[in-house]
């Protein structure tokens, strides 16, 4: 018999796989779906995002016991295969003899064909009783197990992008990242402070169950909540008390130095967790056009926006390129917010197909977009307003190189600000910004840079 959480991590994987669907939306659609216990629910998020996390390093492990390449494989059998691995490596506390059990029925539910084979894999692959460290080291063998690709198969990241992350931050802090990239983050969320207090926020959610609940670290309008739990079927979330946003995001709507009654532009606004920020700092006064380029999105931040009851904002539909050109009525903004299209990259434990679907030239392509959006941010700003550039990457081709280049094309129209003043202690402004990588506070990656209009 198969359990429904297997069941469930199965057809997510299988549809990540095949269909390409992003993990984060496919996983939560298929719970949705279900009446898993809240404890199945948490086996199931940790064996889906588990097995992305650790694709490569879990095909590096299986691939000796199967005599053709893996890219040979059917998809679904390759998902079976990856997702128990996963578990016997992974999950100390799940029995052998109930992965392979319950791998071989899925197999024979999924993929009759192919039940024997699935069996055999497994069976080998658990004869051996070496941790999945020491399987590791032996298959980088005699390699320098500080390389890109040594790096690479232990933590489960392509090779380009370790390469790049060593070229930046040096091995130590490299290491650190990967690794803090593999572990579940905390559930951060942002109180609503024209709705409810900090103090009232937290009786509200121990009132519902959720004691594991702490004052963030860095933003004061924050909660880390370290328990699993459905934030969006309580109260205090549907009222319009609660946000879910990762913390280092916070630190950026701050940095627009809004006031009530600004004109405010969110150039790039969807799913809206900065924008309703902005809106809640200028205490729902003044004006904030936010655009997308999806009406998907567009109709996201109407979502939002009505559930936290902001209505200072204005979900545009445009490609924020193109604001304003050819209308020479339009009005200068006080304020404008770039958080631009980025590769991703700091993003990887919420996010972590990201890691198989980026390519090197993705990160170039994307370049020239944001400096296209930032540099059309500065001709929309009023003299004496501000910028903020920000994406969720940590590499400085899509940071402080695009940020370097606007300076230069705006030929002294624009100057470089310092965020020291708006940021915690201990956060140093780089020579153009500040990068925040996921391992300095368990935040995702971020970067945030200001500029001012002359």
């Amino acid at each position: 018999m198969i359990s429904p959480a297997r069941r469930v991590a199965f057809d997510t994987l299988r549809r990540v796989a095949v269909e390409h669907a992003y993990t984060n939306v496919a996983l939560q659609n298929a719970l949705a779906r279900t009446d898993l216990s809240p404890r199945d629910k948490s086996l199931v998020t940790e064996i889906v995002y588990g097995t992305v996390r650790r694709q490569i390093t879990l095909d590096a492990l299986v691939q000796p016991f199967v005599s053709r390449n893996l890219a040979k494989v059917d998809p679904a059998v390759l998902a079976i295969l990856r997702m128990s691995v996963y578990q016997l490596c992974y999950l100390a506390k799940v029995p052998a003899y109930a992965v392979i059990s319950e791998a071989v029925e899925l197999a024979k539910a999924k993929a009759p064909k192919a039940a024997s084979f699935v069996n055999g894999v497994l069976r080998s692959f658990t004869r051996s009783k070496a941790t999945v460290d020491q399987r590791i080291d032996t298959l980088i063998g005699r390699q320098d197990p500080h390389s890109a690709a040594s790096l690479s198969l232990r933590y489960g990241y392509p090779t380009w992008l370790v390469e790049r992350l060593l070229d930046v931050y040096g091995e130590e802090r490299t290491t650190r990242i990967l690794d803090v990239g593999n572990q579940p983050g905390a559930t951060t969320v942002r109180v609503n402070r024209l709705r409810s207090s900090l103090d009232e926020a937290i009786a509200s959610l121990r009132e519902a169950g959720i004691d594991d609940v702490q004052p963030g670290v860095l933003s004061p309008d924050a909660l880390r909540i370290h328990a699993a739990v459905d934030l969006e079927s309580l109260p205090a979330y549907q009222q319009g008390h609660l946000t879910i946003q990762d913390e280092g995001a916070m630190l950026i709507a701050p940095l627009l130095r809004v006031q009530p009654g600004m004109r405010v532009l969110d150039m790039c606004a969807a799913p809206g967790g900065k924008t309703t920020h902005i809106a809640e700092l200028m205490g729902d006064s003044g004006l904030i056009d936010a655009y997308d380029v999806y009406l998907q999105k567009v109709r996201m931040l109407q979502d939002i926006s009505r559930r936290l009851q902001l209505t200072s904002i204005h979900p545009r539909l445009g490609d924020g390129r193109e604001i304003g050109v050819g209308d020479e009525e339009l009005e200068p903004y006080d304020a404008v917010l770039v958080d631009a299209p980025c590769s991703g990259l700091g993003v990887l434990r919420r996010r972590p197909d990201i890691r198989h679907r980026r390519k090197p030239e993705d990160v170039e392509a994307l370049a020239i977009l944001q400096q296209a959006l930032l540099e059309r941010a500065c001709e929309l700003t009023k003299s004496g307003g501000v910028i903020v550039y920000a994406t969720c990457t940590i590499l400085p081709e899509e940071n402080d190189a695009v940020v370097r280049r606007v300076l230069q094309s705006q030929g002294g129209r624009v100057e470089l600000d310092d965020l020291s003043s708006d940021l915690p202690k201990g956060i140093r402004q780089g020579e153009v910004g500040v990068t925040l990588t996921p391992e300095l506070y368990d935040t995702d990656g971020f970067y945030m840079a200001r500029l001012l209009k002359r």
